[in-house]
């Protein structure tokens, strides 16, 4: 078959599983993933480590490397601050886990808790699952990465890397993959000869979420460029972020054609936010539990001990992360909104904000809530808490989509018109409902009649079949939120673009 090129834009877990997916194929594919994370690809999967020093205080470590000795790692202080676990519910996700994906992948055994079910069990009512974080505890068994949650992304793009090049040595035609981190794509333009895909952007500096908008906007107009293919261009483009569809001024805007960018912010109709926080402690808490859902805390929705994770054990200091409320992070956007009211302008989340607002709130209602009657652990309360030598935060914006039970826009009497909110002009959605198991929520109601393909994948995506555009990941599925729902769509979206690809030059 003639060569065909891909792009796609967003190195978390579904645009990985679909470069994943695409390089299993026996065509000349030419597959260019584009990720603009400061820490490399991972997207929500995201893990940090933070070296602590001779004095108590500390630095962090951008990289989460791997390649520490033994001595380093006791003064390391690490943490999963996006995903904390995911689920492999269905037979197709479960298959993958346990199959290709098993090196990458570890269950997580621990002390699990809720206080509404008091068990670690599968007893609890289903009043309190609804409220329970993705099924924790009362729904097992939970998965993560075998080094962090980040190590997931980063070990299966290693593994397509020494796949293809097996293979290349040995087939007449294969794939190739290539990875651009740190690269923000801001405008597609498709030209109408060739009917491909030219992608624009900027790299480095520029690029990340954080970096103040004088800045960005100054390298972006010095550095702004042809990304990958340059002219040559691309056949296809899968997006993976669903804030590409965003206006301009979001810093993660790939300036997508408003028909299509429309059809993603009315499949999404709201997102749920949530801040992280992750706080270490100078020695052990004696907290009787290792993770636990926080079902009727104003502000702390769920918490984990990182240390109690395979391959992120050990450590002088004991670590902990800290996942707020949706009900409490749509009040904190609200207060500190991601764009300007007068400029319009993206507002990027600073170090100073993070680690002076968000941070200690989460700090010091986990702590309340460990250290007082009324709070998770009754009766047994702790008297108190070892020193914090560390606290910092991350604002995830978009952290889920709004459970599709919850999606009714047109009814008044739904149970958004409570918890849904506009800020911004973007719609937010704090209500909850059982994020486990993950299934098929509403069957085929939800799909475009263009947006199926085969395998049972349809709903998993959007398409644009004439100009071969697709919006991949959760936030368009019709499968319970989290990431077994972001990869079974990346899954199903490369199925389907290769089957559309390939079989007209086959």
């Amino acid at each position: 078959t003639s060569s065909k090129s891909i792009a796609i834009i967003g190195g978390g877990i579904t645009g990985v599983t679909a470069a994943w997916k695409l390089s299993k194929y026996d065509d000349n594919l030419t597959i260019h993933l584009f990720d603009q994370g400061r820490r490399g690809v991972g997207g929500r999967t995201s893990s940090r480590s933070v070296v602590a020093t001779a004095t108590g205080g500390d630095d962090d470590d951008d990289d989460d490397d791997d390649d520490d000795d033994e001595e380093d790692r006791e003064e390391m202080m690490r943490f999963d601050h996006g995903c904390q676990f995911f689920r492999a519910d269905t037979p197709q996700f479960s298959e993958i886990v346990t199959g290709e994906w098993k090196p990458y992948v570890r269950e997580w055994k621990g002390c699990f808790y809720c206080k509404s079910s008091n068990t670690t069990s599968s007893s609890s009512s289903s009043s309190s699952s609804e409220r329970e974080f993705f099924g924790m505890p009362s729904t097992p068994p939970f998965y993560v990465g075998v080094d962090g949650m980040q190590s997931l992304t980063k070990n299966i793009l290693d593994h397509v890397d020494k796949h293809l090049s097996s293979k290349s040595e040995s087939a007449s035609s294969s794939p190739s993959l290539r990875v651009f981190t740190g690269t923000r794509v801001s405008n597609l333009e498709r030209d109408p000869s060739s009917q491909k895909w030219k992608l624009h952007g900027t790299s480095g500096t520029a690029a990340y979420h954080d970096t103040s908008e004088k800045v960005a906007r100054q390298q972006q107009q010095q550095q702004q460029q042809l990304l990958g293919e340059g002219e040559s261009g691309y056949d296809a483009v899968i997006l993976t972020d669903v804030s590409s569809s965003f206006g301009k001024w979001h810093r993660a805007s790939a300036g997508v054609p408003e028909h299509f960018a429309k059809r993603v912010r009315e499949r999404v109709g709201a997102r749920v936010p949530l801040f992280s926080a992750m706080v270490a402690f100078e020695g052990g808490t004696g907290i009787p539990f290792d993770a636990a859902s926080f079902d009727d805390d104003p502000v702390v929705w769920f918490a984990a001990r990182s240390n109690s994770k395979p391959g992120m054990e050990g450590g002088k200091r004991e670590c902990w992360t800290i996942v707020s409320t949706p009900e409490y992070a749509m009040a904190k956007i609200e207060e500190t909104p991601m764009q300007d009211p007068k400029t319009n302008e993206f507002i990027p989340q600073s170090d100073d904000y993070l680690t002076s607002v968000p941070g200690p709130d989460l700090r010091n209602a986990f702590e309340r809530s460990i250290t007082n009657v009324d709070g998770i652990l009754g009766e047994n309360a702790l008297v108190s808490l070892p020193e914090v030598v560390h606290v910092d935060a991350q604002r995830w914006g978009s952290a889920l989509p709004c459970h599709r039970h919850l999606r009714r826009d047109d009814d008044d009497d739904s149970p958004t018109a409570a918890t849904r909110r506009i800020i911004s002009g973007v719609a937010y959605d704090g209500g909850r409902f059982s994020l486990a198991p993950t299934k098929e929520e509403g069957g085929g109601g939800r799909a475009d009649d263009d947006g199926g393909c085969d395998g049972g994948g349809n709903g998993s995506f959007l398409v644009d079949d004439g100009m071969m555009l697709l919006q991949a990941g959760d936030m368009v599925s019709n499968h319970t939120p989290g990431l077994e729902s972001a990869a079974l769509s990346g899954y199903y979206a490369a199925g389907y673009l290769h089957e559309k690809l390939c079989a007209c030059t086959s």
